[in-house]
């Protein structure tokens, strides 16, 4: 049996290896300090030398912002990804949910939506879902260190925006679309391909654009038929 994670490592038992298992586990820790780093990138001014990490900030913060700093940055970027998977392992665990925690700071809630899902990781590890929440983890973390390190990984994942694919009942699927090198870009969550084609469409159709004037690939009255097709 394989490793459901890296596809590469034998296992006896469970969904992930001892080497993902660890890497997950050290992801799942370095992200509160990945979310405190991201804050050089909103506020543009001079930084000096990082306290903790001993090498210098970034200068000044891009111009514009990079709309992905903000997403990640706000409730639903990194602190929801690991609130909501420390929920969903503490529900699979059939352990009491936790308080709400809408009131405590951003920084106090991303740390302990942290502590609390590695305390987790060997749960993890056998977890039918496992490989999932790695995969998502790891995701992440590629996003955060391609701000804070610009030109890392040329090859990395970028975000192309949200699928547009529309169900039988008129629903948009909205999953985040990812660009990687190395396999076609295809919905994590409905399963619709996209090839480079298609992905001036992609633009048009995104939520919240406007159109320009005159702009053929998005009139008005013709968006969910052009969506479908």
């Amino acid at each position: 049996m394989r490793c459901t994670l890296c596809n590469t490592s034998t296992i006896q038992y469970g969904t992930l290896c001892p080497t993902c298992t660890l890497t997950t586990r050290n992801h799942i820790a370095d992200l509160p300090r990945m979310w405190e780093e991201l804050e050089d990138w909103l506020t543009p001014g001079s930084r000096g030398a990082s306290p903790y990490s001993g090498r210098p900030s970034k200068v000044e913060a891009p111009m514009p912002l990079d709309e992905d700093v903000l997403s990640l940055r706000a409730a639903g970027g990194i602190i929801g990804v690991l609130e909501d998977w420390h929920s969903a392992v503490r529900h699979a665990r059939t352990l009491p949910e936790l308080p709400a925690a809408a009131a405590a700071s951003p920084a106090r809630r991303v740390h302990a939506a942290a502590h609390g899902l590695a305390s987790h990781i060997h749960f993890i590890a056998l977890w039918e879902q496992g490989p999932v929440l790695g995969s998502e983890i790891r995701r992440l973390v590629d996003r955060v260190q391609n701000i804070l390190e610009p030109g890392r990984n040329d090859d990395a994942p970028r975000f192309l925006g949200h699928c547009i694919a529309v169900d039988e009942s008129g629903v948009v699927c909205g999953a985040k679309l990812y660009a990687d090198m190395s396999r076609p870009v295809q919905c994590d969550w409905c399963l619709c391909p996209y090839p480079p084609s298609q992905w001036l469409q992609l633009r048009h159709f995104q939520p919240g654009r406007t159109p320009t004037h005159g702009d053929a690939s998005s009139p008005a009255g013709r968006t969910e038929e052009r969506i479908a097709a």
